[in-house]
């Protein structure tokens, strides 16, 4: 389960702009787990995307963002030092990444979704069981809707839903439950 915090450019494929809109873009990745770090990283390359750097913890990995300035990091949840989703804040703060990802071992991707730092979102979060094309499918929208917004297209025309939550599983997007 996928659950995308922002909507971009949904129902669009990566199609017409670029053949792979993640071909070239630049990652770093943050986990505490050295076995994760390079499934992800791995994972990451498979799509198209260069691995710049890793870290452990978030901490050491705000150094890293401000050092590559990657398009985009990949943050574990839960890790020593500094977790993701605080690292999310310092990081939208900073600017020193285009798009910020959080990836979980937690089951409830929705109660992370709640959890806003400082305000900042990630642009998606993703269970560490999530299919290759799950990641791949959210990640060319995402990077997608950067090509439509600098060649001055508005990609929230094209959305198909107005709530700023949206749930991407194999069943397609659907609301999140309101209990």
């Amino acid at each position: 389960m996928v659950v995308q915090i922002r909507n971009f450019a949904a129902g669009m494929s990566a199609q017409g702009t670029r053949e792979n809109p993640l071909e070239g873009r630049t990652v770093v990745v943050i986990d505490d787990s050295r076995v994760q770090r390079r499934r992800l990283r791995e994972l990451y390359e498979s799509l198209g995307f260069q691995c710049v750097a890793e870290a452990d913890n978030g901490l050491d990995g705000l150094g890293v963002c401000e050092a590559h300035q990657p398009d985009l990091v990949s943050l574990d949840v839960l890790m020593p030092v500094m977790h993701g989703v605080e690292a999310v804040g310092y990081i939208r703060e900073a600017g020193t990444a285009r798009h910020v990802v959080l990836v979980s071992a937690l089951n409830d991707l929705e109660d992370v979704a709640k959890l806003r730092p400082k305000g900042y979102t990630p642009d998606a979060i993703f269970s560490k069981k999530d299919s290759r094309e799950s990641f791949r499918e959210v990640l060319s929208n995402i990077f997608l809707a950067d090509a439509l917004s600098e060649h001055g297209e508005d990609s929230a025309s094209s959305t198909s839903t107005d709530s700023p939550l949206e749930e991407n599983s194999s069943k397609g997007p659907a609301e999140p439950d309101a209990s």
